[in-house]
C-alpha cells in the first residue's frame, strides 16, 4: 500500500479516534478525581493490590488516548505510527508482565485479576501486532484490530476501576 492509499484508509477512522480521545481522557479524569478521594485507602501499605489495579486502570486509559492521539496525526506515515503503536504495546506488555507479578499474589480474588490483566496483555499484543502491520506491510486494514483492542482497555479499565472504586467503599475511608 503507498503513503497516499494509507493515509487515505485512515482518514476514515477519524470520526472514531476523536471519540475514542475525548472519552478516555473524561474517564481518565473520572478515574483522577475517584482515585484522588480514596486516597488514604487505595495507598495503604496493605492494599497494594488497590494501588496496582489502580495503576493499571490508569495505564488501560492513558493508552487509549496515546493510541487516539497517534492516530490523529494529520497525513500519517505507517513506518511513524508503527512505531509508536509498537512503543505502545511493548511499553502495555511489561507494565502487565510487572502487575502479573504483584496483584495475583496479593489480591483475595486472584482468578478476577488474572482475568483482567490477561485481557489487557492480549489488547497490548494486538496493538504490537497491528504495530508489525503498519511497519512492515503499511496495511491500514490493521486498524479494525486496534479497534478491537481500544475496546478490551477501555472495558478492562471501567471494570476495574469500577470493582476497585466499590471495594473501597464498602471498606470505608480507612481501608480497614
Amino acid at each position: 500500500m503507498t503513503a497516499t492509499e494509507f493515509a487515505s484508509s485512515l482518514e476514515g477512522w477519524h470520526d472514531f479516534y476523536l471519540a475514542v480521545a475525548g472519552a478516555s481522557a473524561a474517564l481518565l479524569g473520572l478515574l483522577f478525581v475517584g482515585i484522588s478521594i480514596n486516597l488514604a485507602s487505595i495507598t495503604a501499605d496493605e492494599r497494594k493490590d488497590l494501588r496496582a489495579l489502580a495503576e493499571q486502570a490508569f495505564a488501560n486509559l492513558l493508552y487509549v488516548l496515546v493510541i487516539a492521539l497517534v492516530m490523529l496525526v494529520p497525513e500519517p506515515k505507517s513506518d511513524s505510527i508503527g512505531i509508536s503503536l509498537a512503543v505502545i504495546g511493548g511499553v502495555g506488555i511489561l507494565r502487565t508482565v510487572r502487575s502479573f507479578r504483584v496483584v495475583p499474589r496479593l489480591a483475595a480474588g486472584r482468578l478476577t485479576a488474572v482475568r483482567r490483566l490477561s485481557w489487557t496483555f492480549v489488547a497490548d499484543v494486538l496493538i504490537g501486532y497491528v504495530a508489525v502491520n503498519f511497519l512492515l506491510w503499511a496495511d491500514a486494514d490493521a486498524a479494525g484490530l486496534l479497534m478491537i483492542a481500544i475496546f478490551v482497555l477501555l472495558v478492562g479499565a471501567a471494570d476495574i476501576s469500577w470493582s476497585m472504586l466499590v471495594e473501597v467503599t464498602t471498606e470505608g475511608p480507612t481501608g480497614s
